[in-house]
């Protein structure tokens, strides 16, 4: 124990009883403690509810807090991307300006590069015109030289003939000096140039005040221009002016004169100086007149400047091209001109004939007798005696048949109601759902662009071919197909370059614009198939795809191909089924390419054979309403056609009056029929030995040009085979079925262009044991035989003309009999297949232009019989 004297935290009481005291901070706190031992129960339940009062006050608070700062972040996210989307926007819209600006700038800089270019050009023409015009002016200065030299040559050596001494000694001329002096003056001073010809022609012509063509505020109406243009002092200075750019002076040049001033008529006035401004030809003759008057207006101002030499020389050539146009259009003009004034002449001619047979009023009758004589001299001043040739035929044939009436329809040359085969007949009777001209027209449209055919042609070649088919369009010749070839390689190149340099959107969405175009096309607009191929090309998001290089290209090909597989023929699943194993795309898009194209040929055919059976039975209507609009408008005459059936006609005529040498009845033998002269004149088309061509062939059968000329081939293959058949038959000896088998290897060669006579004489050798020394004759029969020069070839050729003449008239192929007794038994299926489809043409034929075939034979036999009772 410590000493009392230390003091520490405790004392003691000074007895046991005594409590012991803690140290006074302790006593505070102990006293404090005891203070609340036993506290009040709301004391502490209230203490309670205000800590937590307080604890929830302050999480509230603090939630407060995070929920700000929440806000205010996504706030400053917000703002960050609308700053960005902003920025972006900005950016695409600088870089749009960038390329535009760009794309400015270029197309400025080709702009100038071709104003350059043009000016360079003009430069250098002017350029050239002005040396040559400094050449001419110069070979004129040197020509003036030389002339003014030989001048003064030839008046010095008068002076010395004149000044030489004479014979006499004592006489001698001599010249005052004032003479010399005034002579010499006068040579001295420079002559006045006299105005040249052409200078004065011009000035004379431009104060006619003729309108300027390039000018319209110029123009004067037609009576104005009319009165104008017939002055008889514009029609001498213009021909003068025309002679000088022609070079030209004859006869002619007043008629050309008022053809140049027709075309200021032509070009101011063209309603009224053509019949039909939407004319195809008055439209060209229209342009031509425009074309030829500016440059005529710009020779005339080029007079005395460089290049006047070119510009007439341009004038020549468009005045030829519009002279040309302006004879063209006049005779075709004059010509319906004339038609329509002989129609008029005989309908008034038979309306004063039926009045006077009435006993109607006189007066009347010489009023149309006065008009009948008016409308005779004007037929006259316009086509002179041809016209009134043509007149006398009409008024001849329009009282013949108002003599006749109804019973010349009886005659036996009355043509019979033509019938096609059998096939045509009755699918063009079971179709009772016949689609009118207009709709038939309309359905037509959306293939002739494909076939590059005119309406009439495709429901021609439908008519005639029941196997008619659309085929590709093949390059005409080896430089249009090179040309199309590289222009195809350097495309697809260029879409394989782009995608190699991963930028395919340059170029890949116009070729993907293009298949998903063509694959719409091959199905019916508002079906689920066009509306899924819709969707599913897309080519906004496809570019957008293409864009951000994440575009699938295998993807899009094998969804195509695989919509391929579902549309196409069975025909081509092989070659879509090849085109899936084609690991290289850019093997596949041109493939893809040419078979949509085989795809589209396909469905347009299918539905050209749907379309067929509703042609059928207005056929005939529609193509010859076509042909009759077209010979109304002058588009075509029958010129040839005419003269194809007068021929025919003639030489039926001939061959019947020498079968009746003794002239019994001679309007009844001798006369054909319309029939057997329509017939002859097809089969004579076919077995002449001059090719047929558009040129040639008469205007009815302009649509057919191909296919006769393809006729001929077929009839000369058969009449060559046929001959060669007969010749073998001659020179050895064959079985029938030999000679058979022989025919068809001769036909297959003959298909085969480089067969030559050799090939030919061997077959028929080995087929027919020909003895060796008869080969070389063979040899020469073969060469005569090919080259049409063989009696044998032009007796085979009549038999099978009369063999398709005979199944024409009879509407059937001949018996076996008559093949086998004109010696054409080996030649049957070629010849049948020939005389069918002849037959099909024809009676086709027969059917659409009856009424233009009939009056034509039926003024070839009047004229034919008249010619021969006048000898």
């Amino acid at each position: 124990m410590d000493s009392p004297d230390q003091k520490g935290f405790y004392t003691f009481a000074a007895s046991a009883t005594e409590t012991t005291h803690k140290p006074i901070h302790l006593e505070k706190r102990f006293n404090k403690k005891r203070s609340v031992k036993n506290p009040n129960k709301e004391t502490v339940e209230t203490k309670r509810a205000a800590i937590l009062e307080e604890r929830r006050r302050k999480l509230h608070q603090n939630f407060q807090k995070v929920k700000r700062i929440a806000k205010e972040m996504k706030a400053r996210r917000e703002d960050k991307i609308d700053l960005l989307s902003k920025s972006m926007a900005l950016a695409e819209m600088n870089r749009n300006q960038h390329i535009e600006r760009r794309r400015a700038a270029s197309k400025q800089t080709v702009e100038r590069a071709k104003y350059i270019v043009l000016q360079n050009q003009y430069r250098s023409q002017q350029e050239q015109e002005r040396r040559r015009a400094e050449l001419e002016s110069r070979f004129e200065k040197t020509e003036q030289r030389r002339l003014a030299h030989l001048n003064r040559y030839q008046q010095q050596k008068k002076k010395k003939a004149v000044l030489t001494p004479s014979s006499s000694p004592t006489t001698c001329l001599i010249t005052p000096m004032s003479t010399i002096s005034i002579q010499t003056k006068l040579e001295d001073q420079p002559k006045l140039k006299k105005p040249s010809n052409w200078s004065i022609i011009l000035k004379a012509f431009r104060e006619l005040g003729l309108p300027s063509p390039s000018n319209p505020d110029t123009w004067l109406e037609f009576n104005l221009l009319s009165q104008m243009l017939n002055q008889p002092k514009v029609i001498v200075v213009t021909t003068k002016v025309l002679n000088t750019a022609l070079k030209l002076t004859d006869e002619e040049s007043r008629h050309r004169a008022r053809v140049l001033l027709t075309s200021y008529m032509t070009l101011m006035c063209p309603k009224e100086v053509l019949q039909n401004v939407n004319g195809t030809e008055e439209k060209r003759l229209h342009l031509s007149a425009k074309q030829m008057l500016n440059l005529f207006e710009i020779w005339l101002k080029a007079h005395g400047r460089p290049g006047a030499t070119a510009a007439r020389l341009a004038f020549v050539q468009a005045w030829d091209e519009y002279n040309v146009l302006f004879e063209s259009w006049k005779s075709r003009d004059c010509n319906q001109l004339m038609q329509n004034m002989i129609g008029y002449f005989v309908e008034l001619s038979t309306l004063r004939q039926t009045m006077i047979a009435q006993d109607n009023d006189a007066s009347v009758g010489d009023q149309l007798q006065s008009q009948l004589t008016e409308i005779k001299t004007k037929l006259e001043k316009l086509g002179g005696p041809e016209a009134l040739a043509l007149l006398q035929r009409a008024l001849e044939m329009s009282a013949a048949s108002t003599s006749t009436g109804r019973k010349k329809q009886q005659q036996i040359n009355t043509p019979r109601t033509p019938k096609l085969d059998n096939a045509y007949e009755t699918e063009a009777d079971a179709n009772h759902r016949s689609a009118s001209g207009e709709q038939l027209g309309q359905l037509l449209n959306g293939y002739a662009p494909e076939s590059g055919l005119t309406n009439e042609q495709l429901a021609h070649e439908l008519i005639m071919d029941p196997e008619f088919k659309l085929l590709r369009q093949q390059p005409t010749n080896d430089l249009e197909k090179r040309v199309r070839a590289m222009a195809e390689k350097a495309f697809f190149d260029k879409i394989a370059q782009d995608i190699e340099d991963k930028t395919p959107e340059l170029s890949l969405p116009s070729l993907i614009m293009d298949v998903k175009n063509r694959l719409l096309s091959l199905v019916r607009s508002g079906t689920s198939m066009h509306q899924h191929i819709d969707d599913r090309i897309d080519l906004d998001l496809i570019e957008q795809q293409m864009r951000q290089h994440t575009f699938d290209m295998e993807s899009m090909m094998d969804y195509v191909l695989s919509i391929m597989s579902d549309m196409c023929a069975p025909v081509r699943d092989a070659e879509i089924q090849a085109l899936r194993q084609d690991p290289n795309i850019m093997h596949q898009i041109p493939s893809v390419l040419h078979l949509l194209e085989d795809m589209s040929l396909d469905l347009a055919n299918f539905r050209l054979r749907s379309l067929r059976p509703h042609l059928m039975p207005v056929a005939v209507d529609y193509e010859r309403e076509k042909f009759a609009s077209m010979l109304n408008t002058g588009h075509i005459q029958l010129v040839r056609t005419r003269s194809w059936l007068t021929g025919s006609a003639s030489k039926l005529c001939l061959a019947a009056a020498e079968r009746n040498p003794e002239g019994v009845r001679p309007e009844k033998n001798n006369k054909p029929t319309h029939d057997s002269i329509f017939e002859d004149a097809y089969v004579s088309l076919l077995v002449q030995q001059d090719p047929v061509s558009v040129d040639t062939l008469p205007e009815t059968l302009f649509m057919d040009a191909k296919r006769i000329h393809q006729f001929q081939n077929d009839v000369q293959a058969v009449t060559i085979v046929a001959a060669l058949l007969m010749l073998a038959r001659n020179f050895g000896s064959a079985s029938p079925q030999a000679l058979s088998d022989l025919a068809l290897k001769l036909f297959t060669m003959l298909e085969d262009p480089s067969t030559a006579i050799d090939h030919l004489a061997t077959e028929i050798e080995r087929a027919v044991n020909v003895r060796p020394d008869r080969r070389e004759m063979i040899r020469t029969m073969v060469d005569k035989t090919v080259s049409h020069s063989d009696t044998v070839y032009s007796l085979l050729s009549r038999r099978v003309a009369s063999v398709i003449k005979l199944s024409i008239q009879n509407n059937a192929f001949v018996t076996e009999a008559v093949l086998a007794s004109n010696g054409l038994q080996h030649v049957r299926s070629q010849l049948q297949a020939i005389a069918h489809n002849v037959l099909r043409m024809t009676h086709h034929h027969r059917k659409v232009f009856v009424s233009y075939y009939d009056e034509i034979i039926k003024t070839a036999l009047h004229e034919h019989f008249v010619s021969t009772n006048q000898n």
